[in-house]
């Protein structure tokens, strides 16, 4: 969806921004839920060929080393499940952060996030947003409001009419009813 293809169908200027906004949000939406999902097969992959080692690596072992190697495995895995969940909650974060910093009109993120206080903010993964965000960007807001866009709308240029008098000279019909066509003679 193209913003010119917006104003081909005679939408106008707010309306189109609106709609935009809102393609925005779902596109984000479903970026992150791309990422997110590659980062997931990525890690199961990687997970199913160790797992294919290891139950390769099962087959000469004798019983009491079965046990043993069975149980390191375990541990590998439940680390492995908790370092997938570490980089999967990291990913939601950063898409949600770049997101939000679209949203506020951040015109450098990078420089925008080199400024936030990462520590002190927190996904929220029932509504994807960001806690603590907000408060921090009003801050940098005061700061360095010249990393946001402005709020005041894009003044709108109006070119020349068709060169009609605004208001009638005094005494101009008069000169013209005499039969001078652009008024007394000029000597």
């Amino acid at each position: 969806m193209k913003r010119d293809d917006l104003k081909a169908m005679g939408i106008a200027d707010e309306a189109i921004d609106a709609i935009m906004a809102a393609h925005g949000k779902d596109v984000e939406s479903h970026k992150t839920a791309v990422a997110t999902a590659n980062a997931e097969l990525d890690n199961l992959k990687a997970q199913l060929t160790e797992a294919g080692t290891t139950i390769e690596g099962f087959k000469a072992l004798k019983p009491d080393e079965l046990k043993a190697a069975a149980d390191d495995y375990k541990a590998k895995y439940e680390q492995a499940q908790q370092e997938s969940a570490k980089q999967l909650s990291a990913l939601k974060f950063d898409h949600a952060l770049d997101g939000s910093l679209t949203a506020a009109k951040a015109k450098n993120s990078k420089a925008v996030k080199a400024l936030l206080d990462v520590n002190g903010l927190k996904y929220n993964e029932a509504d994807g947003s960001i806690l603590g965000l907000k408060e921090q960007l009003e801050e940098i807001k005061k700061e360095s409001d010249y990393l946001f866009e402005g709020t005041q709308p894009t003044p709108k240029i109006v070119t020349g009419g068709n060169n009609q008098p605004i208001a009638e000279i005094p005494g101009l019909a008069a000169w013209k009813a005499a039969g001078f066509k652009d008024g007394p003679p000029k000597e």
